[in-house]
Formats: C-alpha cells, structure tokens, sequence
C-alpha cells in the first residue's frame, strides 16, 4: 500500500518550456491527497525557490538534494556541507572564475553572473538571490553548492571535490553537497518523522539527483524526459513531464 509519493519539482511537476505545473497534475495532486495519501516535494531547490503551486500544501519538503529537510511545523533534517569542502570550492571559483551559487538556510547567494547563470535563472524562477564575495561564506554553514559548468567541463570539477557529492539535473551547472547527502538520505529522514517505510512510498523524478531517491523508493518511476542512466533504476517509465507524466504514473497505480 502506498503511504507517501516524494515529487522532483523540475522536469517533473513543471515543465521546462512552460515553468508551470499542468492543470491535470495539479488536479491529479488533490485527487491523491483526498485519497488519505501523503505528498511531499524531493528537490534539490533551496526552500527560497520552491513554487507554491497555486496554494496546493505538501505534507513536507526534501530540499536541497536531501540536507534541508522540514515541514509546515518544524526542521526536520539538515546537514551542511564540511568546512573543509566549502574551503575547497572556493579556491576553485578564484581559480577557474566560474560562477557559483552559495545556499546557507535562509539565504541563497552568487559570486557573479554570466551567461550561463541568466539562462537558468530565467528558466527557474529564483529570486531573492544576493551577489558576493564567495571567500566570506568559508566557515559559515553552507548546505548546498550550484557550480555553473557544463557535462563537458565537470570532470574538473569533480577530481578537486571528493568530499562532496556531486550531481546533475540541468546541462549548464551541477550541485555540490556533503559527501553522502542525497534525496535518499533526506526521504528516510522524512520517513521516520512520519513513520513511514520505503516499501511504503512511491518516488517520481527525471534528474540525476533522482536516482538515489528511486533507488529507495518500492515504486518508483521515472519521466521520458528523463535520461537513459536515470530510466534504468525506475520501476516504470510514464510519460513526458510536457504529456501530463505524473498524471499517467498516478493512474498506472491505480491512485486515481
């Protein structure tokens, strides 16, 4: 019996052409919850950038590819990055000049803008970001890094960072978090508070960082938007996000 369904926000509930979430899916959402089923978002969204989707509630929200975790009624879960991680990311903005994004609790910050952040800042909707010197945030709590590189240019990156754990769900930057922190880690979070198990819960994403939480999920489904390395750890493959994905997975599991 499925307890709770854990959503990825982009690619997943909104579409990337529209940056909206569909009126089906957003009626498929009440329909489950009526259900007595519990909805949460898995993002790895700072809380700052999470969309209200036209008032609908979630139960609570996996932020941050798992280190912010927490609902309406208190934190749940958080992890920050280790300061010697931090440290090491920074020397590597002055090195290589690339832009990079700062994510401590309540602030999200960046130390320039090219074009590359414009583009995405355009195609997600975040506000309320703030720009700055990167070299003052080396022993604050950071939980979450954006680093502005393509696929190709990654492989750096991730041969200077092996404190961290490093994933993708957009061609123009990557997150950076604490070695070990993933959604999977933030959801048995979720699911203790809630005492809730794994064989309990369905999980829907497209991205990179999906795949932890579809690898602890008893269902879990993957976008056809999504790539081949992402399909391949999914129990069922619905529908594009653009061709109403999430409705289609609800009703292939009989929840609506």
């Amino acid at each position: 019996m499925i307890k709770a369904i854990f959503f990825d926000i982009d690619g997943t509930l909104i579409s990337f052409n529209t940056h909206k979430i569909s009126s089906h899916t957003l009626e498929a959402l009440h329909q489950v919850k009526q259900n007595g089923i519990k909805l949460f978002i898995a993002t790895g969204r700072h809380k700052l950038e999470v969309d209200r989707f036209e008032g609908f509630e979630f139960e609570g929200h996996v932020t941050m590819n798992g280190q912010y975790c927490y609902n309406d009624k208190e934190i749940i879960y958080k992890k920050p990055i280790d300061k010697n991680a931090v440290q090491s990311v920074i020397k590597l903005a002055e090195d290589t000049g690339e832009a990079y994004m700062f994510f401590e609790e309540n602030n999200v910050y960046l130390n320039k803008i090219n074009h590359k952040v414009e583009k995405v800042l355009e195609e997600v909707k975040v506000n309320n970001i703030q720009i700055e010197e990167l070299n003052q945030f080396s022993d604050k709590e950071i939980f979450q890094i954006v680093c502005f590189v393509t696929e190709k240019e990654e492989k750096e990156v991730k041969s200077k960072l092996p404190l961290c754990e490093i994933t993708r769900w957009h061609p123009l930057f990557m997150d950076i978090n604490p070695k070990g922190g993933n959604k999977k880690n933030g959801i048995l979070k979720m699911l203790d508070y809630y005492h809730i198990f794994p064989d309990e819960i369905m999980a829907i994403g497209d991205g990179e960082n999906d795949i932890s939480m579809l690898e602890v999920a008893k269902y879990s489904v993957a976008m056809e938007n999504a790539s081949e390395q992402v399909k391949s750890h999914a129990g069922f493959i619905t529908s594009h996000v653009d061709d109403d994905g999430v409705v289609n997975a609800l009703k292939h599991y009989g929840l609506i």
